[in-house]
């Protein structure tokens, strides 16, 4: 649900307990209005897509028969044209705005066909993602001029394709990569209150991170550190939350979501014998403490702003896993595993009890979701060897059963509870 969307139910809520005036709720509803993407811009989309196809299609087919000038005449042409029409529609003559914004978008994409295109002509090597860095260039100051959701999102998914594609080593891309979304998509999101974008720029981040704290460990044990740095950015964003709710951020149940998320995937392997029993062989800790430490000093700082502890600040326990690496001699022993698996479903529980105290439905179903993910996991985990396949399937399936009516009852109580406020 968007923002407008859902301040138009607080304005009738608001008008009902009679908080506000008729007519504050009025000036409210133009101030907010709901934006619905209408059939002629969702038909002007789909057409300017499949023409897109079409013209790429059309020039891989008689590619070879067309002489090397008309080539480029024709690609160039071909993205020109569209930006060109449709800026007239949308901006000059205003008479078909819709279409407008759907021939800028398909010039996006030409643009980005165009490319790949003289790179084919003049066969030149598009190294290390190259293709995708110069589609992403010219894609972010269309998205700006004509605060083009569409046209940022493919920007943003250009330039981290970009960096994944690139698989460069640690050094200066580290860096660009960070500040390019930070510095040119991030403001247009937040200025639009795009959620989707949002959802896109979030993801983006965490590859950024994720991939460096890999780099920074040999080859053979980069999956476990890569898993370390997926919890401690999930911790980062977790604790920006409070900060950014003080401040009405639209974007707090997206934030929240994936650091939720993210923190439950990094703790599933340490449930796991096989997944800790590694860490006895890691010694190299090495640019990796650095890290670590950036991030203690992050989530210290965080919390000096907010000068009070609460339920909010429980996941901080999640960063005991960061001990294997100093202490490896803790992963070989049975009992740390057991209490692992405790606080693993201790942190899901609280999580279920957090998410139901901030009356977040979505929130809320996804706590639900994680639980039952992790009964079924440490029911292969626990069962798979232990008893014969008929059995193990005939009683999980039953368990499923029994446990999708438990929790599906019980959400649906907590979700009334949770809409009648008490």
């Amino acid at each position: 649900m968007s923002f407008n969307n859902k301040m138009q139910q607080e304005i009738d809520k608001w008008t009902k307990e009679e908080l506000i005036s008729a007519e504050t709720a009025t000036t409210l509803r133009e101030r907010y209005p709901i934006k619905k993407r209408s059939m002629t811009q969702t038909l002007a989309l789909l057409g300017s897509t499949l023409l897109g196809v079409g013209v790429i299609l059309f020039f891989a087919a008689n590619w070879q028969v067309i002489p090397r000038t008309i080539k480029v005449l024709l690609v160039i042409l071909s993205f020109t044209s569209s930006y060109i029409t449709g800026y007239y529609l949308k901006e000059v003559k205003k008479t078909y705005p819709q279409v407008g914004y759907a021939l800028i978008f398909l010039g996006s994409i030409l643009y980005g066909s165009a490319i790949w295109l003289i790179a084919q002509i003049f066969h030149i090597e598009a190294e290390n993602g190259l293709g995708f860095f110069l589609w992403y260039l010219g894609v972010i100051p269309i998205a700006y001029l004509f605060k083009s959701s569409l046209n940022l999102a493919l920007a943003l998914i250009n330039l981290t394709i970009w960096f994944i594609a690139g698989n460069h080593p640690l050094g200066l891309s580290y860096l660009i990569f960070p500040l390019l979304l930070g510095c040119t998509t991030l403001p247009l999101a937040l200025y639009k209150r795009d959620l989707g974008n949002l959802a896109l720029i979030i993801p983006s981040f965490y590859i950024w991170f994720i991939s460096l704290g890999a780099k920074l460990a040999p080859s053979h044990i980069s999956f476990h550190y890569g898993i370390l740095s997926l919890l401690l950015f999930s911790l980062i964003l977790y604790f920006l939350v409070p900060l950014l709710r003080k401040k009405h951020f639209f974007g707090e149940k997206v934030l929240l979501g994936f650091s939720l998320s993210g923190m439950f995937i990094s703790l599933i392997p340490f449930t796991f014998h096989s997944f800790v029993a590694e860490f006895a062989n890691i010694f190299t800790l090495d640019k990796y403490t650095y890290l670590i430490a950036a991030v203690l000093i992050i989530l210290i700082g965080i919390k000096t702003r907010e000068k009070k502890l609460s339920l909010h600040d429980i996941p901080f326990i999640v960063l005991y896993p960061c001990l294997f690496l100093y202490f490896p001699v803790l992963s070989q022993s049975s009992l740390v595993l057991v209490l692992n698996n405790i606080l693993f479903f201790l942190l899901i529980l609280l999580t279920i009890y957090y998410t139901y105290s901030l009356k977040q439905p979505l929130l809320f179903n996804l706590s639900i979701v994680m639980f039952a993910v992790a009964i079924i996991l440490k029911y292969f985990d626990l069962f798979f060897a232990l008893l014969p396949r008929s059995v193990f399937f005939m009683a999980g399936g039953l368990l499923l059963i029994i446990i999708s009516f438990f929790l599906e009852n019980k959400r649906r109580n907590l979700l009334k509870t949770m809409e009648r406020g008490v």
